[in-house]
């Protein structure tokens, strides 16, 4: 198979980490997520004790759930400063020769002139997230409406600053899957079988 990056970006609450990491697992090559704000925060100075990424909340109190998130909220990630070090980090990644996978961090962008990428944005319906986060995070309803819209939001607003596109935008995207309806399995099985055709020797 040639060598292939894949940019997986995704709405908060479909399950989207699982899939992807599934299929960095079927496919047998490096997965890049949270390490990605590490990185960043320390080639930009940050401190991490001032973010909290929303998808690793360690307090799961309702407070903390609705008030405490980093990346997309933390205004120390708008700096040129650190938007220039994650875009330089993540071509550093793939032009390493590895096939690799980038979760999230702006990487259909950065990586939007690279010949050998494909970029797949993976969705759910608004209530089956909904339901995902309750049970995830031991959420009421009403709570788990206000932290999806929240961090969609902050997601959709860092994503238009360094892009100046809309997250769920066509551009940049080849690929969309509703997750909900195919399953994790199913989505993983999915992409990993577009992805062996498309990049097949």
């Amino acid at each position: 198979m040639k060598h292939f990056i894949i940019n997986i970006s995704r709405e908060f609450g479909c399950n989207a980490r699982e899939v992807s990491r599934q299929l960095a697992s079927m496919l047998n090559v490096e997965i890049y997520d949270k390490d990605l704000i590490d990185l960043t925060a320390r080639r930009a100075g940050i401190n991490q004790d001032s973010f909290l990424d929303s998808d690793a909340i360690v307090d799961k109190s309702r407070k903390n759930l609705l008030q405490r998130f980093g990346y997309g909220s933390s205004t120390s990630f708008y700096s040129d400063e650190a938007i220039k070090a994650q875009a330089d980090i993540i071509r550093e990644l793939a032009n390493k020769g590895s096939s690799c996978i980038f979760f999230g961090r702006c990487s259909d962008y950065i990586l939007r002139e690279y010949p050998n990428r494909l970029n797949i944005l993976l969705y759910a319906p608004f209530e089956q997230r909904v339901l995902h986060v309750m049970r995830n995070y031991n959420l009421d309803e009403v709570s788990a409406k206000k932290l999806i819209t929240r961090v969609d939001r902050q997601r959709h607003n860092y994503y238009k600053y360094v892009t100046g596109k809309n997250r769920g935008d066509r551009d940049y995207k080849q690929l969309m899957i509703d997750v909900h309806e195919f399953g994790i399995k199913g989505s993983a099985t999915l992409l990993y079988d577009v992805i062996v055709k498309h990049f097949h020797d």
